[in-house]
């Protein structure tokens, strides 16, 4: 099972070395949750609608409380505050033992607030005691009050200072979030507020501009001891539109000065403030993420792959449960998606994200759906910790919901115009409205992390199973015995303590950290500690404020599995103060000093250092290549076939390089668009490149160039160009299906010849140049891509012939019996892969297995795929590439797919599938996508989408989105799929085919870093000059469902290769060779003295590449 194959060859090394934990993993629970009167804690945050203040009155009324953790007495052990909205704050002193004593009462911290939020322990006046910051939201439906800051008086009493210190917000405050933003030694406030809907809030991403007094981030600057708003002056958006529902804080650039990550809920994007260290920030969002979550609720940052960059998740509302799913609005049509975008919103998701730091923090890689962490439910507060005490990073998330109010059947019922205007009149409703919302309990989740992006869901066997509506959380070590244990803060139910029992069952060592600083910011709030030791590295820096509404105690906690020894560890002040410990013994609470920082060596954590890239963008020194390849907005596949899986039309443009001229210059042409003739480009000695007129390419400007590629057809000497048409959108025998040979003159300059080729009245995708039949011309395999009117149908693919005067006869059934229909062709190779000497054909596609076809030694294809052991290789091929990858001389082949992160992951028991159902309605077949679960098929599109293709049927037997939600294909169609064909693909992972010999291949999975993304090219070639071949991997496909999401996170891969098939991936941070958006192409071109890579992308700017 070849999917089954590549996923353990990728986890088994994280399982050999973390062999000690796995019984952890099996059996007993790594958490168990105590009961209130085993920890004295017997707080319920209760929230019940009622007629004076419900959920239809303010939107966010379930959103829970907070918790907030720290050592208030400084005795050693961290305290729990936790929030009510309605019924005030409790603090609990620890008494040691996992028990707890309510003193909120005597400690002076009963308020009349009528709703808060969030919390956070922090030193505001830096005398070395934790003081206690909480938020409200106030002036809104009737509710008081403002923020609060309760100072420690050091006796176990706190006295309310907000006004004194300038910090009595009133707003909808969420979350706040106390750091050193303009390293002056104390600390300044970021605080989080979310918006209310109103007619201000509807419209463009010009109403960032329009400043709101109570939601978005608002900035206070401490200035000794008082603190003022800056909030314009910073540059931090706060208006009608910021939904603001958490902000971390962190050093996502590595330049030494905070960032800030601000979550916002609805069509707003988050905002991402990058900080200019002269205390104003640019908001640099739309630039740095390619998605991200549609309606974010916490969010947390942490380096999870141990490559000293902070990496970002945030969390939304994707359930994982079927009947859910399709029961409750989640992602927008795509209408509706386009629209936004057009308003100057980025594209959003219903998931959880995980962002990947890969490039020094001006671009992230989002991988949460191959991370294994996207569908979470109704989710809130992510929390990246080390929970058992292995090294590497877990992610606990708080999940559940009183009453869902995105369910579509609610939705539907409010939508009735007489009970709209009955709630809009009227109060009497309310209650009957509220109760068509049903309740979302959802068990928390916890995950395991690996050492390979991936994460393992350890919910049930560790103790996180249990259904609920849990909401704020924090980790602390509570009892001092050597691992985190959990707080969550619960709706209508009692707050949880989960003791973690790590140390207790498994003995795994850890080291915790705690940072005295000698400035007024005394507990380190934005101190990084670097970990060294056998070979292993980690990081993290002090931020208590995380998750939603929530804070950690100032503690670094680092899990050490069986080493005893940290060899060496830095750590980096706020302010840049640097020291370096050495031979550190594991299982203590260290204390590190400020006032001893005084080392002068360089920091361990990485920089973005351009004299050492393997890479320097060359776009902007080639001043006349201004080429941008135009897409047409104009035309959406899903239009006209709303099932397809897909889009095809944004498969271009590619590229052909040749030296027309005979100058001894590579020069290059470049696809063009619909209504964009294709380019080409001559090379003149100085490197620089002169557009070359061309009539007979403009007045085939309305094809659709898929491919192109320089080829001596008529056998004169000089190269020709054969341009491949195709885009999806054309059919039944419209001429720009045609493909074209322009002959070349000798000079650089082509004239079409109308004759040389036979109608093909196809989209296809690819040619490839091969002399079959030995007679000294050139023989051509040309691809079909796709019916444009029905995805569900095999179009032609052609194997042409020469007839030595640059005229082609189709051969393909007298030459290669199966190849006409071979299937949605995207890529193909002629090569030699038995090793006879003889040209064989590679073909890959869409639904097909990597296709094999041997040829006879007299001309003819037999296809051996089966004989090949290739039958069940069935996936999404995007491209196939050849090399010797492993320097033995057999050639070897790089195949590129769908990847892993995506919603779809199958295999040979679990594939995905199209159903191609005949339709009565129409003349086309109505195509289904589907996806496995536990053996069941169930469609990606929901009712909506049926009722439109079959609306009888959906009438009659699924009126109610709750009758639809759950059911699987066969549930919905029944009958109507007994004449349906189905396709299948068992594997999405791209892989490298390892040449055996003897015509035997062995399927080797690529890094899991090339997994993120669809693979539409590879370039070879050694770029580290080691002698060994390197790999460039481009791809991206934006062409999909809202549903499914659009694919971006490969922003320019590349594989460092060993010379034995062994690679090491690179991100951009690490080679300079940043490449975001569609990739289609990418070559090499050769220059007089060195080269260039050139990168083609669709509806983009071309860009060049110098490699040093």
């Amino acid at each position: 099972m070849l999917s089954g194959h590549i996923l353990k060859s990728i986890l088994l090394p994280f399982a050999t070395c973390c062999l000690f934990l796995v019984a952890c993993s099996r059996s007993e629970k790594l958490f168990i949750a105590l009961k209130p009167d085993q920890t004295g804690i017997d707080f319920v945050n209760e929230v019940h609608d009622s007629s004076d203040m419900n959920i239809l009155d303010y939107m966010y009324y379930y959103n829970g409380g907070g918790v907030a953790l720290g050592d208030i007495n400084n005795d050693g052990l961290d305290d729990i505050l936790l929030t009510s909205n309605k019924h005030g704050i409790r603090l609990y002193e620890n008494e040691g033992h996992m028990h707890f004593k309510d003193i909120t009462r005597q400690a002076g911290l009963e308020t009349d607030a009528s709703w808060i939020t969030g919390a956070v322990m922090a030193d505001v006046n830096g005398d070395g005691w934790l003081d206690i910051y909480v938020c409200v939201v106030s002036g809104y439906q009737g509710l008081q009050g403002h923020n609060l800051l309760f100072i420690n008086q050091h006796n176990g009493t706190f006295k309310e200072e907000s006004a004194a210190y300038g910090l009595d917000f009133r707003g909808f405050c969420t979350q706040a979030s106390f750091f050193d933003y303009d390293h002056d030694g104390d600390l300044d406030l970021f605080l989080v507020c979310h918006a209310v809907h109103s007619a201000e809030t509807y419209g463009d991403t010009s109403l960032r501009s329009h400043f709101s007094e109570v939601s978005g981030g608002h900035l206070f600057r401490n200035d000794h001891g008082h603190f003022v708003e800056v909030t314009r002056q910073a540059g931090i958006i706060a208006s009608p539109i910021s939904y603001g529902l958490s902000a971390i804080v962190g050093d996502f650039n590595n330049d030494g000065w905070d960032d800030i990550y601000e979550g916002n809920d609805f069509q707003e994007n988050d905002y991402y403030y990058i900080n200019n260290h002269d205390g104003t920030f640019t908001e640099m969002n739309s630039k740095a993420f390619g998605h991200e979550s549609k309606s974010t609720m916490g969010s947390d940052a942490a380096d999870i792959n141990h490559d000293g960059w902070l990496d970002l998740v945030t969390l939304d509302m994707l359930p994982e449960d079927e009947k859910i799913l399709k029961s409750t609005a989640n992602d927008d049509p795509y209408e509706m998606a386009l629209y936004k975008m057009k308003l100057g919103y980025s594209p959003q998701y219903t998931r959880n994200m995980l962002q990947l730091n890969t490039y020094g923090g001006k671009y992230f890689s989002e991988i949460g759906l191959m991370a294994g962490i996207a569908a979470t439910d109704w989710s809130w507060s992510p929390l990246i910790a080390d929970f058992n005490n292995d090294g590497i990073p877990d992610l606990f998330v708080s999940a559940g919901i009183w009453r869902r109010a995105n369910d579509l059947d609610y939705i539907r019922f409010i939508a009735n115009t007489q009970v709209a205007k009955s709630l809009s009149d009227t109060r009497l409703l309310d209650q009957e409205a509220i109760q068509h919302m049903p309740q979302g309990p959802v068990h928390n989740f916890i995950f395991e992390g690996t050492d390979h992006l991936l994460f393992i869901d350890r919910s049930s066997q560790w103790g996180m199973n249990q259904p609920g509506f849990s909401n704020g959380a924090a980790y602390a070590d509570l009892d001092n015995d050597g691992d985190l244990d959990l707080v969550v803060n619960n709706l209508n139910e009692p707050a949880v303590i989960y003791k973690n029992q790590t140390r207790e069952k498994y003995h795994a060592h850890y080291l915790r950290i705690k940072c005295a600083g000698s400035d007024s910011n005394r507990f380190g709030i934005g101190a990084k500690v670097i970990l060294k030791y056998h070979g292993k590295f980690q990081y993290a820096y002090i931020q208590p404020t995380r998750g939603f509404e929530s804070a950690t105690d100032p503690t670094l906690f680092f899990g050490l599995g069986k080493d005893t020894i940290v060899d060496s560890l830095q750590v980096i002040w706020p302010r840049g103060e640097k020291q370096v410990l050495r031979h550190v013994h594991a299982d203590q609470i260290l204390t590190l000093y400020q006032n001893q920082a005084r080392d002068s060596g360089p920091e361990w954590l990485p920089q973005m250092r351009e004299n050492q890239f393997l890479f320097t963008n060359y776009t902007d020194s080639l001043s006349s290549v201004q080429f941008i390849h135009r897409g047409d907005p104009s035309f959406i596949d899903f239009a006209r076939q709303p099932f397809i899986p897909h889009m095809v039309s944004t498969d271009a443009p590619k590229v052909a390089v040749g030296d027309v001229n005979g100058d001894g210059l590579e020069d290059f042409y470049v696809c063009g668009g619909k209504f964009q003739a294709g380019a080409l480009y001559i090379q003149k000695p100085d490197g620089q490149f002169v557009l070359s007129d061309q009539p007979a390419f403009q007045q085939d400007s309305l094809c659709i160039d898929q491919d192109a590629v320089f080829v001596d057809v008529n056998h004169d000497g000089y190269p020709d160009l054969y341009v491949v048409s195709g885009g999806g959108e054309f059919y039944d025998g419209m001429k720009p299906l045609l493909d074209r040979i322009y002959l070349n003159d000798g000079r650089g300059h082509f004239i079409k010849d109308t004759a040389a080729l036979p109608p093909m009245y196809v989209n296809k995708s690819c040619v490839r140049i091969c002399d079959l039949n030995q007679d000294g011309y050139p023989d051509l395999f040309v691809g079909g891509r796709v019916h444009a009117l029905d995805y569900g149908q095999i179009p032609r693919s052609y194997l042409l012939i020469n007839d030595g005067k640059g005229h082609f006869r189709d051969a393909t059934d007298q030459i290669a019996p199966g190849l006409s229909h071979v299937g949605l062709v995207t890529d193909a190779i002629w090569t030699d892969f038995n090793g006879d000497g003889k040209p064989d054909l590679i073909v890959v596609g869409e639904w097909m297995p990597i296709s094999f076809f041997e040829n006879d030694g007299h001309g003819h294809l037999k296809n051996v795929t089966q004989n090949m052991g290739m039958e069940h290789t069935n996936g999404w091929w995007q491209c196939i590439v050849p090399a010797d990858l492993d320097g033995d001389g057999k050639t070897d082949y790089l195949v590129g797919n769908y990847g892993m992160n995506t919603k779809f992951h199958p295999t040979e028991k679990n594939p995905v599938k199209l159903y191609i159902v005949p339709s009565s309605q129409q003349s086309t077949d109505v195509t289904i996508l589907t996806y496995a679960q536990n053996g069941h098929d169930y469609p990606l599109v929901g009712k909506d989408v049926f009722d439109q293709q079959f609306p009888e049927r959906m009438k009659k037997k699924f009126p109610a989105y709750h009758d639809f939600a759950g059911q699987t294909i066969q549930d919905i169609l029944g009958l109507a799929l007994q004449h349906a064909r189905v396709w299948h693909a068992y594997t999405f992972q791209s892989v490298w085919l390892h040449n055996l010999g003897n015509g035997k291949f062995e399927i080797l999975p690529l890094p899991v870093e090339a997994q993120v993304a669809p693979i539409r090219t590879f370039d070879v070639g050694d770029f580290n000059h080691d002698g060994h071949p390197d790999v460039l991997v481009g791809g991206n496909f934006y062409g999909v469902l809202p549903a499914e999401g659009r694919y971006d996170a490969n922003d320019g891969i590349v594989l460092l290769g060993d010379g034995k098939g062994h690679f090491r991936a690179a991100w951009p941070w690490q080679t300079g060779f940043f490449v975001n958006g569609e990739v289609r192409d990418i070559k090499t071109l050769h220059m007089k003295n060195d080269s260039l890579i050139m990168v083609a992308r669709y509806d983009q700017r071309l860009l060049f590449f110098k490699n040093k």
